[in-house]
């Protein structure tokens, strides 16, 4: 008898998963958009996210050992699933010695925070380096969406979607605010990132200097720094926007990439684009507004893409108009993973994760920075 009840649950467990997953087949097959319209569905049933802030001291084997200690679990997670799995499907082992190559060239500093980032987690050492560094490497390419516009007063809304296929269902959950202390000679950040990484996607300084990374094309494979590294040091050092425009304009030899550069002090805005064949230029605002949508990868002037047309229709002053750009359904892509606002005026951060595209679910407001960093 037991035997028997046993059976029939276990049919209806069956009838159930296959009409289950019937159900989802139909959506994906015949509904328009079906598995855009399907994963949204499930992300409207998934409990809401709260994103990590994470305060860090300036010293860099101190910082590495917080982060890998608040954040041990969701590295180890994104080392299995994403860096192994996806980074490295064809030649992991190759990877990771072309990252530990490359760390080897650079600022020794980052080694030591990427280090005892590891320590800390029981990561792979060379493994995160390679998660730092893939994009330099030619191992894959991403897209993003980025508008920057200058208020009246003379501050600056800078608004990034971070759209990104590979880490969606991952990174849309444990993307991480990272706010470091400063020194005499580095200023304070904050910064967008992922667990593990120690550069960043989005950074912006205490002197309200702020950057947005878009990728333009694909690396020919070699690197002489990390773009989301040198996006920090930039920010660390840089004052003021001529200082960090001479730094992005002879940046070293890598990846292509477009970088949306932002001073909230005076207001100075612009777009800075590196090419397949090297070649770095700077695209200046029109009316004070500019944006980028990685259209230069298509072949079409990317002066004229849509992000830019929807952008211009609107007064955008407040961060509640800079939402509505960064949702507009001709921006927004379906895997956008986490859509972020700066504004420095207000010592304010506006981020939406969890849900994907992230921009059509509710942003939180956080500091920027501790009132002893913002000045």
């Amino acid at each position: 008898m037991e035997t028997v009840l046993k059976k029939n649950r276990f049919r209806k467990v069956l009838r159930y998963g296959l009409f289950a997953l019937l159900a989802m087949i139909i959506v994906m097959a015949l509904v328009p958009n079906g598995p855009a319209t399907f994963r949204k569905w499930v992300w409207s049933w998934l409990p809401e996210p709260v994103p990590r802030v994470v305060d860090l001291p300036a010293n860099p084997a101190i910082m590495g050992k917080i982060h890998g200690e608040k954040m041990k679990y969701s590295i180890l997670l994104l080392e299995q699933l994403y860096i192994k799995n996806i980074i490295g499907q064809n030649d992991y082992s190759g990877s990771r010695k072309k990252a530990a190559i490359l760390f080897d060239l650079i600022n020794p500093r980052w080694k030591v925070e990427v280090s005892a980032l590891a320590a800390a987690s029981g990561a792979d050492v060379q493994a995160l380096m390679l998660g730092n560094s893939f994009l330099d490497l030619g191992i894959t390419g991403t897209g993003c969406r980025q508008v920057l516009a200058a208020r009246a007063d003379g501050s600056v809304l800078h608004a990034h979607n971070l759209d990104w296929d590979n880490l969606g269902g991952i990174g849309n959950y444990i993307v991480t605010i990272f706010r470091t202390a400063g020194t005499p000679k580095r200023l304070a950040t904050t910064y967008m990132a992922f667990p593990g990484m120690i550069g960043a996607l989005d950074v912006i300084n205490s002197q309200g200097v702020a950057m947005s990374f878009n990728q333009v094309g694909f690396s020919k494979g070699y690197s002489q720094m990390p773009v989301f590294l040198k996006m920090r040091e930039i920010a660390e050092t840089c004052h003021t926007f001529e200082a960090a425009e001479a730094e992005l304009l002879n940046v070293p030899e890598g990846m292509p990439f477009c970088i949306g550069l932002s001073d909230a002090k005076s207001g100075k805005i612009a777009v800075f684009e590196r090419n397949r064949r090297g070649e770095i230029s700077k695209r200046e605002p029109l009316n004070g507004l500019i944006s980028a949508d990685n259209t230069l990868q298509f072949g079409v002037n990317i002066e004229r893409n849509s992000v830019d047309k929807i952008a211009r229709a609107v007064a955008m002053d407040t961060p509640e108009a800079v939402m509505k750009i960064l949702r507009h359904p001709d921006v927004l892509l379906d895997c956008n993973i986490y859509s972020v606002i700066f504004d420095w005026r207000n010592n304010t951060i506006y981020l939406a994760s969890g849900q994907v595209p992230a921009a059509l679910g509710k942003y939180r407001k956080y500091p920027l920075f501790l009132k002893t960093e913002n000045n």
